[in-house]
């Protein structure tokens, strides 16, 4: 999954006036969160607008959709629609919960 695959994705799900460079931002934060609390790397580099827009994601299959649940959120939050907000941000915190425990799991099997 890449970013632009990501905003795609969402931009045919919601409606919104955000630009690709604002939606690659949330997308290149939702990463670094996903490097430091999940993978725990110390060298996290933001995404640059447009350069890493072709760029291969961190959260693998069958998570992907992690990515476009956070911006939908992310959209939710910022339009000031936080009925809609609340809704999303849970359903991206459950999900997201379960990816870590699938990391751990994973990643911890192999020590």
């Amino acid at each position: 999954m890449t970013p632009n695959k990501v905003i795609e994705i969402v931009d045919g799900i919601r409606t919104n006036t955000y630009s690709e460079e604002q939606k690659l931002s949330w997308i290149s934060d939702l990463d670094g969160m996903v490097k430091r609390l999940v993978i725990q790397e110390d060298d996290v580099k933001p995404y640059s607008y447009p350069e890493d827009m072709d760029t291969e994601l961190v959260i693998p299959a069958p998570w992907e959709s992690l990515y476009s649940l956070y911006l939908e959120s992310m959209i939710d939050f910022y339009n000031r629609e936080y009925d809609n907000y609340n809704n999303s941000a849970l359903l991206f915190e459950s999900r997201f919960t379960e990816y870590k425990k699938a990391y751990i799991r994973e990643h911890m099997a192999r020590r």
